[in-house]
């Protein structure tokens, strides 16, 4: 049974939770009476909660959209994942919304609950976001936030981890991991890990990552990949995406390329004032040509020839389109 003050909590996250419930189900899920539910939606009326009753065959309740915002009661997952999303958006470059989010981030930090602090110190020290762009169409997985929850706490108290995790190619292994820091960039988390599987240094996509679980085993003392991780992990999803490369000369300014080439995908490297060097990667020469073209400038190709095969067969196939 819940006392009044926890029982109205317990109520409104109820009725934030569905658009409509009716006295019988609120009854059954707080263990009380469909008296004590009347009474109580009336307590939370008085509170200035736009509560509506639902009329007709079988009755109800909701809660409408008001003029003003009233408290939100988030559970564990939820708080962290919008303290995550909150994080994120602040570090962008739009100076409007993000001071919006870095103050709705500073009043939501403050008033979480001890039983968070630690859960949110650990992810605030042991995750960071890297900003390598947004793949036009790409798909990103969904991650459990008890996994990143998990693997932030193992990091902070420097314990291993055993795992099982799935390859690109679909291939699952159980894997002993101390993990070392987490990062989210392109829309997916990357763990730094070292892998006592291969023995060296490694990154996990953390949505193939599965039946984590922290052990009494510390992690041992390895020096890290990198001084700069945000580097490490920048190369090594490079190497994941660019199966073949090329390098061109664009005859624009090196600031009108930048925008068009991912830190992940290459580098732009000015020339002179109105021409720059791209070394760029993918996983076909068919994706660097399309990719290329849409710069909308001349191109000289520097090697290999294999791309220049690629702009015949892209010039064939849209002169197809275009008759």
């Amino acid at each position: 049974m819940w006392d009044t003050s926890e029982r109205l909590l317990r109520l409104l996250s109820l009725l934030q939770r569905r658009r409509d419930w009716n006295a019988e189900q609120l009854a059954e899920e707080l263990e009380v009476t469909e008296r004590t539910i009347r009474r109580d939606i009336a307590r939370l009326r008085d509170l200035g909660y736009p509560v509506d009753t639902i009329h007709g065959l079988g009755g109800g309740y909701r809660l409408q959209a008001g003029a003003t915002l009233p408290p939100l009661i988030f559970d564990t997952d939820e708080a962290v994942a919008t303290l995550l999303a909150l994080r994120e958006h602040a570090s962008k470059a739009d100076p409007v919304t993000s001071d919006g989010a870095l103050s709705a981030l500073d009043k939501l930090t403050r008033v979480m609950p001890p039983r968070l602090t630690g859960t949110i110190t650990a992810l605030e020290r042991h995750s960071s976001h890297l900003n390598l762009g947004t793949m036009i169409g790409a798909q990103t997985a969904p991650v459990a936030v008890a996994h990143l929850v998990l693997l932030a706490r193992a990091c902070r108290e420097e314990r291993r981890v055993t795992c099982t995790y799935q390859r690109h190619n679909g291939q699952s292994s159980t894997r002993q991991l101390e993990p070392l820091h987490l990062i989210h960039t392109m829309g997916n988390w990357y763990l730094v890990a070292y892998c006592l599987d291969a023995r060296d240094w490694r990154t996990f996509r953390v949505d193939r990552i599965t039946d984590p679980a922290i052990t009494r085993h510390p992690s041992l003392q390895h020096d890290p990949p990198a001084a700069d991780l945000h580097d490490y992990v920048t190369a090594q999803v490079a190497a994941g995406m660019q199966r073949v490369a090329a390098i061109v000369r664009v005859h624009a300014p090196h600031h009108k390329v930048t925008p068009w080439i991912l830190p992940a995908w290459g580098t732009v490297t000015p020339e002179n004032h109105s021409s720059c060097i791209v070394e760029v990667g993918a996983d076909s020469y068919d994706a660097i040509a399309r990719w290329l073209t849409l710069i909308g400038a001349h191109l000289t190709i520097i090697q290999p020839a294999e791309l220049r095969d690629a702009f015949d067969r892209l010039s064939r196939s849209t002169a197809r389109i275009a008759k």
